[in-house]
């Protein structure tokens, strides 16, 4: 008797920008190997996808070695290598979900100097007493360039979070000041994605947002579809893959069809119908162009080759 599926886990997004910016630095040269054939249609928004994805690595975690054992010919590296693909797919969409009025770099680079200035004289202070980790200030102060200035803020942010109980009553910060050098460190990555200059290296070379994030939701939706089909032989006669969030290339079911004009319409004119059949669309995209982002349900295709 089929085992029924277990209640779906709680949702997981990753929690540090600076760790999608190295995994998307890792993954890159696998994204520029990708043609426009291995591009795939995704219906699931890219923060839902990414989700999904990290909800499920601890079980499929669990089952590597009878992966290993028993399917010697799965490629086992696509479950290594999956938690960086969802980072680097999240990454990629901070990129494209960003919008152009927020990308000029010289105001965003004026800024995120004052405040990265500030936030560190503050580190220091309570790295002296102890009561932050005095190596990772230190290390902090060592960055140069835009591209550290932008992690840099996102690591303040993450530092004093990371000891915010302890320290929130002993510091001038404000709370606001570290929601905005998260997402100023975000915004200015954004910023020298779209227009690297001399120096950069650790801009994206794929410099178009769109075909950027195509290709990264592509690469993690079908390994985490490899990773599924593993789990289903193995577990076949348990239910198959009854733990593990539904594919990200299947179209979702019963949605009312005016939830889907209604998604259309809000998506502006770059947005396609929804109920267009996957190979129309692969026929329509060009070179991995996606629709307008953050469609109004996820019936509607997020990414589509």
């Amino acid at each position: 008797m089929a085992r029924p599926p277990k209640a779906a886990p709680a949702p997981v997004l990753p929690s540090s920008p600076a760790a999608a910016l190295a995994a998307y630095g890792r993954v890159e040269p696998k994204l520029l190997e990708l043609g426009p054939e291995d591009l795939v249609t995704v219906y699931v928004e890219v923060p839902r996808a990414v989700s999904s994805v990290l909800s499920a690595l601890p079980h499929l975690r669990e089952l590597r070695d009878e992966i290993v054992r028993d399917l010697p010919n799965h490629p086992i590296e696509m479950l290594d290598e999956l938690e960086d693909y969802a980072l680097a797919a999240w990454y990629a969409d901070l990129l494209y979900s960003t919008p152009a009025s927020e990308l000029d770099a010289k105001k965003l680079t004026d800024d995120a100097g004052t405040l990265r200035e500030g936030l560190l004289v503050a580190a220091e202070a309570l790295a002296y007493r102890n009561l932050l980790d005095k190596q990772r200030v230190a290390d902090i102060r060592k960055g140069k360039g835009h591209v550290d200035l932008a992690s840099d803020l996102i690591a303040l942010a993450e530092l004093f979070r990371g000891s915010w109980d302890k320290v929130r009553a002993k510091t001038a910060v404000e709370d606001e000041e570290l929601e905005r050098a998260a997402d100023l460190g975000v915004r200015l990555l954004a910023a020298l994605a779209a227009k690297p200059g001399k120096g950069s290296s650790a801009a994206p070379k794929i410099t178009d947002a769109s075909d950027r994030r195509a290709r990264a939701i592509s690469l993690v939706a079908k390994a985490y579809e490899e990773c599924r089909r593993a789990v289903a032989y193995l577990r076949w006669h348990e239910g198959g893959d009854g733990d593990l969030a539904p594919s990200l290339l299947q179209k979702p079911r019963g949605r009312p069809r005016n939830a889907e004009k209604a998604a259309a319409a809000a998506g502006g004119a770059a947005a396609e119908a929804p109920s267009k059949a996957p190979a129309d669309e692969a026929a329509a995209a060009d070179g991995g162009a996606l629709p307008a982002p953050e469609p109004a349900n996820d019936a509607a295709p997020v990414a589509s080759a």
